[in-house]
């Protein structure tokens, strides 16, 4: 298979364009389905409002609003935040915010943190532990989560990195039926970066191996990181791992779960539970 043939055959769980400002028409030409990262960085909550209200109010019917960084939640727009209907919300990045502690920090899940999670929880919103430390994941666990996935990182299993998922993580994650979606990012795939289609393959066939087909999905990051894959910086190039897939004898049925179908039934799902 080539390029030219590889449009409409993708899902991806994460992808910036919200933050780049990116063309949401060739985004949904290009893949099956899509979830649409709105990223927090310095943003005033009021610029956060009309960038969502903005897609929502245009977004094609296949992409799909995620919140990264909701550490502007709060009582006063819980209700408004959840009426947006994301399909999931990251409590913090790699810092630590007033709702939990990211990778790069040692704090755990507040007090206001739990109360985010229930307010999600209620709404039938699931929660997103990219960029959680290990202590505040396993805090969320203790919440009752309506809903557990991460939407972009990679395994330790393969390749040890604070942002990564250990296995006992993917365990609880897969246990509740929500996805992991690797990520395309060269540091988080192997240690020093300089990465390539083998090495994306390396944490899929690690997940497949250990967790099961079902489990495992694509989470890009396009638009959110420059540290790309040697020969993947498009959703077209995504052949490449196909092949590499079929290579290592996946069924075709298979190598079409982990690119497209999984994450498309998921959110059929979640659309159908909203």
């Amino acid at each position: 298979m080539c390029s030219a043939y590889f449009i409409n055959m993708v899902s991806d769980f994460h992808n910036d364009i919200l933050t780049a400002s990116g063309d949401l028409k060739e985004l949904s030409q290009s893949v099956s389905c899509c979830v649409c990262a709105l990223f927090r960085g310095g943003r005033s909550f009021q610029t956060l409002r009309k960038t969502a209200r903005k897609f929502l109010n245009a977004r094609p019917d296949n992409l799909f609003l995620g919140l990264e960084d909701i550490g502007y939640f709060e009582d006063g727009n819980a209700a408004e935040i959840c009426s947006w209907r994301p399909v999931y919300a990251s409590l913090t990045w790699n810092g630590e915010n007033a709702l939990a502690g990211g990778c790069e920090s040692d704090g755990r899940l507040t007090e206001k943190g739990r109360g985010a999670v229930k307010a999600l929880s209620e709404h039938k919103i699931c929660i997103d532990c990219a960029h959680l430390n290990r202590g505040s994941f396993a805090d969320v666990l203790d919440c009752g989560v309506y809903g557990l996935l991460d939407s972009h990182t990679c395994l330790c299993g393969v390749c040890q990195h604070p942002r990564n998922l250990e296995d006992w993580q993917v365990r609880e994650i897969a246990a509740r039926g929500g996805l992991v979606g690797i990520c395309f990012v060269g540091r988080f795939l192997k240690e020093g970066g300089n990465a390539g289609v083998e090495d994306v393959f390396r944490h899929i066939d690690y997940g497949v191996q250990k967790f099961g087909v079902r489990a495992i999905c694509l989470g890009s990051d396009f638009n959110g990181t420059d540290d790309l894959p040697q020969g993947i910086r498009k959703y077209e190039d995504l052949y490449r791992l196909r092949d590499r897939m079929l290579h290592a004898h996946y069924k075709d049925a298979d190598a079409d779960a982990i690119l497209k179908e999984n994450l498309k039934n998921f959110l059929n799902l979640c659309a159908n539970n909203g």
